[in-house]
C-alpha cells in the first residue's frame, strides 16, 4: 500500500502493427508513455505523425460542431447524470465504425454556412433596430429626411444630440445664424439629460454653422443615406424590415436546431473517440523508430505487467517486451494505491501534491485525523443523517459512478459517520432540536453525551488543543523516522526528536503542575523539556557557521522558534469554533421556527418551512467549512513537519469518456 511499485517497459514492434499496439496500450489504461524523443533528439515517426495530423483535423471539426451546436441542442442526458456515469456504453470498434459513417467535414461545412448566414442576419437586424431607435428619437422633425441625408441645392441638414446643460449656449451660438438656419428640438424637461436636435442651414454657411454646433456641444448623429421619406414612412418601412429579419433569424435558428438534433448525438460520441485518438497518437509520437521497427517506453504498475504482456503478445509474436526497475537517478511518476478504507482520502493528498516515487505516502497518516477533525467541525448528528441520506440516494440512483467521483462521495460518507458520532457525544441533533421540540427524548440524548460545547466550551477547547499536539508530534515523529531510515541520526535527533521532547515535556509539565495529571508526569515532563531544549540549542549552534558568538545567538533564536509551535497548536482551536458555530446556527434556526409556529392558523406550516429550509442551508454552508479547515490543518500544520510532495502524478494513456463509457 502507499506508493505503487512501477516497472519501466521497453517495447519493440514492427510498423505494420503499430495501430494495434497503440490501441492495446490505450485500452489497458495503465501505461504512461515515456518521451524517447526527448532523450534521443529524434523526430516523430512518420506513420504516427500522419495519424496524429488526421486525428487532430477530425477533432477540430468535432470541437467546432460542439461549440456551434451546443447552444441549440436540448441534451436528453443532464450534465449531472452524465458526470455520474449515466451515458451510452460503446466499444472503440463501434466508435470507429460511427466515425467512418459520419461525414464530420461535411457537417462542419454545412453548419459554418448556416452560422455565417445567421451572423449576417443578426448584424443587419441589429443595425435595423438601431435605426428604428434613431427614427424614434427624431420624431419631432416635420420634413422629409431627404433634407438631412441629401439636402437641396441651397439647403443642407445635420442631426445630433446636445446635453441639457449646454442647450442654452448652443441656442445662443445659433442665434448668430438666425437668417441662415432653422433649428428643431425634441421635448425638453427638467429630467431630460440630453436633447435631440436637427439643424437646417444654408450651404454657403455650412462650415461656420457646423463649427458653431460642434464647439457648443452638439454630437453629430449619422442618418442612413437610404432614409429619404417622412419619419412615419421610414419608421414603417424599417419596422417591416425588422419583422422580415426577425422571421429570417427564427428560421435560421430553427434550421440550426434541426442540425443540432441531427448531428449532436453522434458528435458527442465522436468527441470522445477523436480525443482518445489524438491523445493516443500524441503519446505514441514520442516513440523511437528504425527503418521498419518502432520502440516505445512506458511506465506501468508492477502488478499489471503480465496483463499488459498478454495483450501485446496476442497482437503479434514479432514483438519484444521487457520490464525493468527504475534506474538510479530516474524519477518515475507516482501512483497512490491504498485499500478501500484509505483510498477515498487519496484525493486529499493529490489536491496538495503527490509524494515522490520513493517518498512516503501521507494518505494513511492523515486519514484518521481528517476523519476526526471533520466530525468535530460539523458536529451534528442530524446533519450527518442528511448527508448519509443524500449519499445513499446517489449510490442508489446511479449505478455506474466513475471511480474518482465515487471515492470523493465515499470520503463524505466517512465524514458523515464521524459527524454522527461526534454529534451524539456532544448532544447536537439539528442544533438543539430535541430540547426545543422533542423534550421527551432529552434523557436519551443526555445518556450519550460526553462533551457539551455550549455549556463547557473549555472542555472541547482542551480536547482540540490536545488533538493538535498529537497531530503535530506525530508529524515530527514521521519526519524523524524518514531521517533514521536514511541513517541521518544527527538531523533526526536535532531537528525532530528534540522538538518532540520539548513540546511534549512542556505539556506534561503544565498539566502536572495544574493538577490535571499526577505530579510524576510533571517531573518527567520537566526533564523531557530540558533535554529537548538543550539538544535544540546545541544542534542549532553546531550547524551554524561563524564564530562562537553567532553560534550562541543561533541557539537562542532556535529556542525562540517554540512560539511558532504555540501558534500551530492554537490553530486547532478552530475545531471548537466551527463546531460551536454549527450548533449556534442550529439553535437560532430552531428559535426562529418556534417563533413562527406561534403565528395563528398557518404558523405550524411556516415553522416547518423555516426549520427545514434553515437547516438545509446550514448543512450546505457548514459542509464547506468542515471540509476546508481540517484540510488546512493537514496541509499547513501537519505536512509542514515532514512532507514536501513534489512527485509527478501517474497519468496513464486512457480513452476519453466524457460522453460515452468505453467498454473493452
Amino acid at each position: 500500500m502507499g506508493v505503487a511499485k512501477l516497472k519501466k517497459a521497453e517495447l519493440y514492434y514492427h510498423k505494420s502493427v503499430h495501430e494495434e499496439i497503440a490501441a492495446a496500450l490505450q485500452d489497458s489504461g495503465v501505461c504512461q508513455i515515456i518521451n524517447a524523443q526527448e532523450a534521443e533528439g529524434g523526430t516523430r515517426p512518420s506513420d504516427i505523425e500522419a495519424r496524429l495530423a488526421e486525428s487532430e483535423e477530425r477533432l477540430a471539426d468535432v470541437r467546432y460542431l460542439m461549440r456551434a451546436l451546443t447552444p441549440h441542442f436540448n441534451d436528453p442526458v443532464p450534465s449531472l447524470d452524465r458526470m455520474l456515469g449515466e451515458k451510452p456504453v460503446m466499444s472503440m470498434s463501434e466508435l470507429s465504425q460511427l466515425a467512418h459513417d459520419t461525414d464530420l467535414s461535411g457537417a462542419a461545412q454545412k453548419v459554418r454556412g448556416l452560422e455565417h448566414e445567421l451572423g449576417e442576419v443578426r448584424l443587419e437586424l441589429s443595425q435595423a433596430r438601431a435605426n428604428q431607435a434613431l427614427l424614434a428619437n427624431y420624431s419631432f422633425f416635420p420634413y422629409e429626411l431627404a433634407v438631412i441625408t441629401e439636402g437641396t441645392r441651397v439647403l443642407a441638414g445635420a442631426a445630433g444630440v446636445v446635453k441639457s446643460e449646454q442647450l442654452e449656449a448652443f441656442k445662443n451660438a445659433l442665434n448668430n445664424f438666425a437668417k441662415d438656419t432653422e433649428v428643431f428640438f425634441s421635448n425638453v424637461s427638467a429630467k431630460t439629460p440630453e436633447v435631440y436636435v436637427v439643424v437646417l442651414y444654408s450651404r454657403d454657411k455650412a462650415s461656420q454653422v457646423l463649427d458653431a454646433c460642434v464647439k457648443n456641444g452638439m454630437s453629430m448623429a449619422e442618418v442612413p443615406a437610404e432614409f429619404k421619406g417622412s419619419l412615419g414612412e421610414e419608421k414603417a418601412k424599417n419596422a417591416e424590415l425588422i419583422n422580415k429579419l426577425e422571421a429570417k433569424d427564427a428560421e435560421l435558428v430553427n434550421n440550426m436546431k434541426k442540425l443540432a438534433d441531427e448531428y449532436m448525438p453522434n458528435v458527442q460520441k465522436l468527441s470522445d473517440y477523436w480525443t482518445s485518438l489524438v491523445s493516443r497518437w500524441q503519446a505514441l509520437s514520442e516513440s523511437g523508430e528504425t527503418e521498419s521497427v518502432l520502440y516505445t517506453k512506458f511506465w506501468l504498475p508492477a502488478k499489471e505487467t503480465e496483463r499488459v504482456r498478454g495483450k501485446i503478445e496476442a497482437i503479434s509474436p514479432n514483438v519484444a517486451l521487457s520490464f525493468a526497475d527504475p534506474e538510479d537517478g530516474e524519477e518515475p511518476p507516482t501512483m497512490l494505491t491504498n485499500g478501500n478504507l484509505v483510498r477515498p482520502f487519496n484525493i486529499l493528498t493529490e489536491l496538495y501534491s503527490p509524494p515522490k516515487y520513493k517518498g512516503i505516502d501521507p494518505t494513511p497518516l492523515l486519514a484518521p485525523f481528517f476523519f476526526v477533525f471533520f466530525g468535530m467541525c460539523l458536529g451534528d448528528a442530524g446533519y450527518a443523517i442528511v448527508m448519509g441520506a443524500a449519499i445513499y440516494w446517489l449510490f442508489k440512483k446511479y449505478k455506474r459512478i466513475p471511480l474518482g467521483i465515487k471515492d470523493f462521495v465515499t470520503l463524505f460518507a466517512f465524514s458523515a459517520v464521524s459527524t454522527f458520532i461526534y454529534g451524539i457525544i456532544s448532544g447536537s441533533f439539528f442544533g438543539n432540536f430535541i430540547d426545543a421540540f422533542l423534550p421527551f427524548l432529552i434523557p436519551v440524548k443526555n445518556a450519550f453525551m460526553l462533551v457539551d460545547p455550549m455549556t463547557n466550551p473549555m472542555q472541547v477547547l482542551g480536547i482540540s488543543l490536545l488533538l493538535g499536539v498529537v497531530h503535530l508530534m506525530f508529524g515530527l515523529l514521521i519526519s524523524a523516522y524518514e531521517k533514521l531510515k536514511e541513517n541521518n541520526y544527527f538531523d533526526a535527533i536535532g531537528a525532530d526528536i528534540s522538538w518532540f521532547l520539548l513540546i511534549v515535556g512542556l505539556c506534561l509539565f503544565g498539566t502536572g503542575a495544574g493538577g490535571m495529571l499526577p505530579a510524576a508526569f510533571g517531573f518527567i515532563g520537566k526533564w523531557m523539556a530540558i533535554i529537548g531544549a538543550v539538544i535544540i540549542f546545541v544542534y542549532s549552534a553546531w550547524t551554524k557557521e561563524g564564530n562562537i558568538f553567532s553560534k550562541i545567538i543561533s541557539g537562542f533564536l532556535a529556542l525562540y522558534g517554540s512560539t511558532s509551535y504555540l501558534g500551530d497548536i492554537l490553530s486547532y482551536s478552530r475545531l471548537l469554533a466551527l463546531g460551536f458555530g454549527s450548533a449556534v446556527i442550529g439553535m437560532i434556526i430552531n428559535l426562529l421556527g418556534g417563533m413562527a409556529a406561534n403565528i395563528p392558523y398557518v404558523g405550524w406550516l411556516i415553522g416547518i418551512v423555516v426549520v427545514a429550509g434553515g437547516h438545509l442551508f446550514s448543512v450546505l454552508i457548514n459542509l464547506l467549512g468542515a471540509f476546508v479547515h481540517p484540510l488546512r490543518l493537514q496541509y499547513v500544520e501537519f505536512f509542514g513537519k515532514f512532507y514536501t510532495g513534489g512527485g509527478e502524478p501517474f497519468t496513464p494513456l486512457k480513452n476519453s469518456e466524457e460522453f460515452v463509457s468505453v467498454k473493452a
